[in-house]
Formats: structure tokens, sequence, C-alpha cells
């Protein structure tokens, strides 16, 4: 018969083990939270909220004024993430390529960085974000469209209705020319 001797755990390993339940309760909680936000997430045929948010020029900008008139298009993305970062010239692409048809495309930081730091990020890519870039530091944005991973892409239809929620990379055109029409 085995015998099991007590373990006498140093002060130092009883502070690791408090730490360690706390990041084990606080994961669980988030991972409650991102679950339950799956469940209540924007879909298809929702009305789109509405923000208003400066964008990094300084310009403010909304859903209301697009209504009825545009096609909307809100690229969720992050400079540490990797698949936002490749799909990006395939956004800008589309924009120039229908935005003189009533099509809008805000792309939408989610750091929690100071402006001049996105802003220099923007500035070091190889290519020229030609669209409207808002930073959603307190996620705001995020929020009411209930973003959770990146990247994110929402397709909103001239009716102010939801018609895509999309995470990961795709190809759009054939969605944007018919919507547009």
């Amino acid at each position: 018969m085995a015998t099991i001797r007590s373990i006498r755990i140093p002060a130092s390993g009883r502070t690791f083990c408090k730490i360690l339940l706390i990041v084990l309760i606080t994961s669980l909680t988030i991972n409650l939270a991102v679950t339950a936000s799956r469940a209540a997430a924007i879909k298809k045929g929702d009305i789109a909220p509405d923000f208003t948010a400066e964008d990094m020029g300084g310009i403010s900008r909304n859903l209301q004024g697009h209504l009825g008139k545009d096609v909307i298009m809100l690229d969720f993305w992050s400079i540490y993430c990797v698949s936002c970062i490749k799909e990006m010239p395939k956004l800008i692409e589309l924009y120039e390529k229908y935005k003189d048809k009533g099509f809008v495309v805000y792309g939408i930081d989610l750091d929690s960085f100071s402006p001049k730091r996105v802003q220099r990020f923007i500035k070091s890519l190889d290519f020229e974000i030609s669209y409207p870039v808002i930073i959603d530091k307190k996620r705001k944005i995020a929020g009411s469209y209930k973003v959770g991973m990146l990247p994110t892409t929402i397709i909103i239809g001239k009716d102010g209705k939801v018609k895509l929620f999309h995470i990961g990379e795709d190809e759009f055109d054939h969605l944007i020319k018919k919507l547009i029409k």
C-alpha cells in the first residue's frame, strides 16, 4: 500500500498557486463570455448598429449618412493579426474598384495603442490603405457588433441590414457586385 506524504509548499509556491488559480478563473470567465457573445452575435438580416467615430484623419464617420445609398464593409483588424494584414490588399482593391459605385469601407483597428503607433504601423506597410481607418481602442464598435475574433468582415446593405458576418479571409467581390446594383 502506497503512502502519500504531505508536501510543504514554500511561501513563494503558495503565491504561485494563487496566481495560477486567478489565471484559470479569469480564463474560464473570458471563455464563457466569448461563448455567450457568439451566441448573441450579429447575423445576416439583423439591423446594423449605428456608430459615430473619428477616423485617423480626424473626420467623423457613421453609418447613418450611408443608409439608402451605399453598401458598407467594416473590416475589424489588429496590427498583430497576420491574416488581417494579408487580407488588406484585397480589400483595398475592392474599395478602389467599387468606391465610385456606392461602396464604402471602414477599417476598424482594435489595438489599444496610441493613434501614432497605429499610424506608424500603417505607414510601414508595403501598400497604402486608401479607405478610412478608425481606431476602436475601447472596442465600442466591436462590442456592438459582437466581434470576438479577427479578421472579421461585416457587410451592410443599403437597407442597413447585415448581409454578411464573416470571420477569416475570403473573397467578397461577387457579393459586393450584387449588392451595389
